[in-house]
């Protein structure tokens, strides 16, 4: 239930069950229940129940909401999603954009192909868009970047420091601060479980940088994945304190309560965040997060 604390959880299998600590946390704690009902297996359900103890101790916090954090006219929204090959329903996420009016919209899973779906939908809102991969690559390995008229001048270049090429957008509203649109490899075998760490790795070298960045992306880790949490140096989730920490993402199939969070904002360790949700849309086996964030002053 705890292979983080020896660093074991970025090995395969583990990493797959390391994703899925919170569920099995209260399966412990009602088999802990369970036990304790008969004499001789109570030392057995004392083990157990401290172990889950312990378990629901890291857990919740993610679901505690800390006090309100004001709107402001400041605030930046962003709007990020995993769009399954290029399979979500374009008329659907074009609607979300026209409603919820992000600043920014990093879609995984997203090359040519759906962009150029996409923006006749959008058209007239005045956004822009900028596309990782060429039209000869397909489009799970592809990241769209989508930036309103308010987000201003940005600068947006390709990179290929992970093994699916990324966006790095900075300038306009970001300032000097950067944002990489990014989709991190599934630990599914021994061999993407090391190319996994290996892009959490590059994560973590832009979020020790001076001027923290914000990440956004689908980084296949949730934050019991201790590889996931030595990222974040200068950063957090902007789910933090929102109490919806543990809110699902993946898979969008089942309910929210139990499936697991892998698609993040991160932050500024300084942000202040007033919004945080987790949106269904079709077409998709993710949901969609939106966070509305007050970035620190530089």
């Amino acid at each position: 239930m705890h292979p983080d604390l020896l660093r074991l959880d970025g090995r395969f299998p583990l990493v797959e069950v390391m994703a899925w600590r919170p569920h099995v946390t209260l399966a412990a704690l009602t088999g802990a229940a369970v036990l304790a009902g008969h004499r001789e297996c109570r030392p057995a359900a004392a083990v157990l129940g401290a172990a889950a103890l312990a378990g629901l101790a890291v857990v919740t916090p993610r679901a505690v909401t800390a006090r309100r954090v004001p709107r402001t006219h400041d605030d930046l929204v962003i709007l990020n999603l995993n769009v399954l090959r290029g399979g979500a329903d374009t008329g659907e996420l074009a609607t979300m954009i026209a409603r919820e009016a992000p600043d920014l919209v990093v879609l995984s899973e997203s090359g040519t192909a759906f962009r150029d779906k996409l923006m006749p939908l959008v058209d007239g809102l005045g956004y822009r868009s900028w596309v990782s991969v060429g039209p000869e690559v397909r489009e799970s390995r592809g990241m769209t970047l989508l930036a309103s008229l308010r987000a201003g001048d940005l600068q947006v270049e390709g990179g290929d420091d992970m093994q699916c090429r990324h966006l790095r957008a900075t300038g306009g509203i970001l300032g000097r601060r950067n944002l990489f649109a990014v989709h991190a490899t599934a630990p599914r075998d021994r061999k993407r479980t090391a190319a996994w760490r290996e892009d959490l790795a590059v994560v973590s070298r832009w979020c020790r940088a001076q001027v923290a960045p914000i990440v956004a992306g689908d980084l296949n880790a949730t934050l019991d994945h201790s590889a996931l949490r030595a990222t974040l140096h200068r950063c957090r989730s902007a789910a933090t304190g929102t109490g919806r920490g543990l809110a699902a993402t993946y898979p969008s199939s089942l309910p929210r309560a139990l499936g697991i969070q892998i698609d993040h904002i991160l932050v500024p360790s300084g942000t202040a965040t007033s919004r945080f949700e987790v949106l269904d849309i079709a077409g998709s086996d993710h949901r969609a997060v939106l966070a509305r964030v007050r970035l620190p002053v530089l």
